[in-house]
């Protein structure tokens, strides 16, 4: 502010002011020079009050003049800052920019455009944008320029330009039009990003997410995910559909949704295979167990499933699994057993078709049933080699078994192997062959056969079906594991300073009232010990924030450092420490603290700084919560700070 005795300066009139602060044109000022010349001489002899004034006047001039210079300075300096600007938000912005004139011809660009096409930027004025287009897509970069013309609003597409003497590379182009009319011809602005790496990571994503989709399709199985504490359930669209339902039939699903389902005769065997997988004597849970289906039938399903998440008391908390229909496997093992059971009744030796082969290898008798079976006749076969029918492949295996049969009176074996149908095609056959050599009527051996093609093939599926559910089992486990490792890494940023790695706040009074229950039940002592440093303010103040990370974090090491494993060191905040120590007294309590007191005043590290640290310690009461102890403590730390800092209260 001006002195209040001093004098003041005379402001001048309002009109003169303006008139000062409006530049002149340099016509204006010659007009009025030469106006004040003629004046003067006309004047035959000017007096001294005018000799002043033309003075005065020629003093205004020059005011003027170097006004207006200093207001061109001025607006030079802002035209050179405005030019590093436009430099910095359009040379070197993170994308390219281009000016498109009309017929495509790049009008301007910026240099990360240029560097982009891997051209000079010279070189790319006054060239054709299309000719940096992949000629695959050129297509849809005029479909985007005529949607830009017709609509007149910004677009944007996602397509390969070519770099000049390099790869194709992925865009993406955002076009704003500047201006048309019947006069002006169209020009845009068209901002590229390179997305190369995006999309190329979109399309490994897509593709693997097909790939994982084709591999569910085609397995045929229904996915579930349940909660066992809550009893929250969710199920796939495949699951609902093995039952006859769609998902929106069955909502909201729960555990209830497939206890509900489940036969009542199979709930017991359930629960008992589940029980068996919590309690880990089973590493999954695998059970045949019939369900209803919409149409009122039991349809049989495998259900596979395995926990994948467990909560801090081992209880399971989400268990992931497949359901795959069986009931074609069941009804094969049916007809099978069904089969088995008919032909126990029937008499010994007798099967679906019955032949004699005596002991050379010719073919003596087939049942006429053989055409039913097999599509021959039993003319065809009759007289001819019994090895004739057999696969070349098992033809080796089939005469040894045949000479070790002959060996023994009433020896039987059994075996299986592929057998020749008239059409040329084979069949899956079971063997079953008596050596009735020695009997007068048989003179042979007797051979009864049963085709258990069906029940080959159905066993081939089942084999698959369950390979291509250990395989989607093990990709499940694989994602289950990624996913127990994103939350362990969670778990722990949650609960660390980001600065000095310690316990956070909310970290270490959870574990301190956790500390004090366990003390109240089992009566072992819990001490917390306080810290506070001592002139952070003042580096933090003089040294910059910087200096005084530096000395938090060199604390924070020396307090790891001095702990023993089961205490629990914790930052609450700023300057302010703790650290809980379970099954010590406050003695022991004070001998740390008073360590880590002489331990920071040899840190070189906080030495350096003038930095100490004060302590107080207090020993839980009982009947105490954890805010009374923590306020006892920091009590305690203010009388040592009262005192004079560097130094331990309490515990003595």
């Amino acid at each position: 502010m001006a002195d209040a005795g001093g004098p003041r300066k005379k402001k001048a009139a309002p009109a003169a002011a303006a008139e000062l602060r409006r530049p002149l044109s340099p016509e204006e000022l010659r007009r009025r020079a030469e106006e004040h010349l003629d004046t003067l001489s006309v004047a035959a002899a000017p007096t001294p009050e005018e000799l002043a004034a033309a003075v005065h006047e020629l003093r205004v001039h020059q005011i003027e003049l170097e006004m207006q210079n200093e207001e061109l300075r001025g607006a030079q300096l802002a035209l050179d800052e405005q030019r590093a600007k436009y430099f910095e938000l359009f040379d070197l912005a993170p994308v390219g920019y281009l000016t498109i004139r009309d017929k495509g011809i790049v009008g301007d660009a910026n240099l990360t455009a240029a560097h982009l096409l891997g051209v000079e930027r010279q070189l790319l004025i006054g060239q054709p944008f299309s000719a940096f287009v992949l000629a695959a897509d050129r297509d849809a970069y005029y479909l985007h320029l005529r949607s830009l013309q017709q609509t007149g609003e910004a677009q944007s597409c996602e397509l390969r330009l070519q770099r000049l003497g390099g790869e194709p590379f992925w865009a993406h182009l955002e076009s704003r039009g500047q201006g048309a009319g019947d006069a002006v011809p169209l020009r845009y602005q068209i901002t590229v990003t390179d997305v190369h790496e995006r999309v190329l990571a979109d399309e490994a994503l897509h593709a693997r997410e097909e790939r994982l989709a084709s591999a569910v399709d085609g397995s045929g199985v229904g996915l579930w995910d349940w909660n066992p504490q809550t009893g929250e359930e969710t199920f796939s669209e495949r699951w609902a559909e093995i039952l006859g339902y769609t998902l929106a039939e069955l909502a909201p699903t729960s555990i209830e949704t497939w206890r509900g389902l489940s036969h009542p005769d199979d709930l017991q065997r359930d629960d008992e295979l589940l029980e068996e997988h919590f309690s880990g004597r089973a590493d999954i849970y695998s059970c045949e167990t019939r369900m209803r289906h919409k149409d009122g039938h039991w349809v049989w399903v495998l259900d596979r499933g395995k926990v994948s998440e467990w909560d801090a008391d081992g209880r399971p908390l989400r268990m992931i699994g497949t359901q795959l229909d069986i009931s074609a496997r069941k009804l094969a093992e049916e007809a099978l057993r069904e089969s088995e059971e008919r032909h126990k009744e029937m008499i010994s030796g007798i099967s679906d078709v019955i032949a004699i082969m005596s002991a050379d290898g010719t073919l003596r008798y087939k049942s006429p049933n053989i055409e039913r079976h097999f599509g021959w006749l039993p003319e065809d076969l009759v007289g001819t080699s019994g090895w004739e029918t057999v696969h070349p492949d098992d033809l080796e295996r089939m005469q040894a078994a045949f000479l070790a049969l002959l060996d023994e009176d009433d020896a039987v074996a059994t075996v299986e192997y592929r057998y020749k149908c008239k059409d040329g095609g084979y069949k899956m056959i079971e063997l079953t062959a008596t050596n009735r050599v020695h009997s007068p009527l048989i003179n042979g051996v007797l051979m009864n056969y049963h085709d258990i093609t069906a029940r080959k093939q159905a066993e081939d599926e089942v084999r698959q079906r369950n390979q291509e559910l250990d395989h989607l089992n093990g990709e499940l486990a694989a994602e289950a594991a990624v996913l127990a490792a994103a939350n362990a890494t969670i778990t722990r940023i949650a609960a660390t300073d980001d600065l000095t790695g310690l316990a956070n706040r909310r970290h270490f009074y959870e574990a301190l009232a956790k500390a004090i229950s366990l003390a109240r039940r089992h009566g072992y002592p819990v001490v917390l010990v306080s810290f506070d440093l001592d002139g952070l303010k003042r580096v933090n103040d003089s040294a910059g924030h910087e200096a005084g990370d530096e000395v938090l974090t060199g604390f924070a090491a020396l307090l790891a450092a001095l702990c023993r494993a089961e205490d629990l060191p914790g930052r609450l905040g700023g300057d302010e420490f703790s650290v809980l120590l379970p099954g010590i007294d406050q003695s022991g309590a004070r001998g740390l603290a008073e360590r880590v007191v002489v331990a920071v005043r040899s840190c070189a590290v906080l030495e350096r700084r003038a930095v100490t640290v004060s302590a107080g310690v207090a020993q839980w009461l009982p009947d105490e919560l954890p805010d009374d102890l923590q306020r006892r403590a920091d009590e305690a730390l203010y009388a040592a700070k009262r005192g004079g800092g560097d130094a331990v209260a309490g515990g003595g």
